[in-house]
């Protein structure tokens, strides 16, 4: 009996890979939460800045433009690590309410490793865009 129990729990080790994949994940989900304001109220920002008549404001809201796009392709093409917790929230409002899918169905039966790696890299991305960003959006 003791060798079933053994043989049972070891199959509900989770792979490593997997898990640090899920961590990226976490991640830069908790970052899309954080900036996902800041890109809805691009629209807003612009406008703003027109009227302010405020320095280089073209070539700012070509980057604003620019990153607002990034982050939607971003957001299209987030994938879910599988079998892992499904923890944050999507958009409840705004031009994408409804709209929000993730690429998962493709990219099920991806290997861990590359799971990780393609987690990896989207961390690295929104963090890209979050650095843009913040830079734009600076005061003057």
């Amino acid at each position: 009996m003791t060798g079933l129990l053994l043989a049972c729990s070891s199959t509900d080790k989770k792979d490593p890979a997997l898990e640090e994949a899920a961590r990226y994940h976490e991640q830069a989900t908790a970052i899309q939460a954080d900036i996902e304001p800041k890109i809805e109220q691009i629209d807003s920002l612009k406008t703003v800045m027109m009227v302010a008549k405020m320095p280089a404001t073209e070539a700012r809201m070509a980057t604003l433009d620019s990153l607002k796009s990034a982050f939607e392709e971003w957001e299209a093409n987030l994938v879910e690590v599988p079998g892992m917790p499904h923890n944050h929230t999507h958009r409840t409002g705004g031009p994408h309410h409804g709209k929000h899918k993730h690429a998962d169905a493709t990219l099920k039966d991806l290997p861990a490793d590359q799971m990780r790696d393609l987690q990896r890299e989207t961390l690295n991305a929104i963090k890209q865009i979050q650095s843009r960003l913040e830079t734009v959006t600076k005061p003057i």
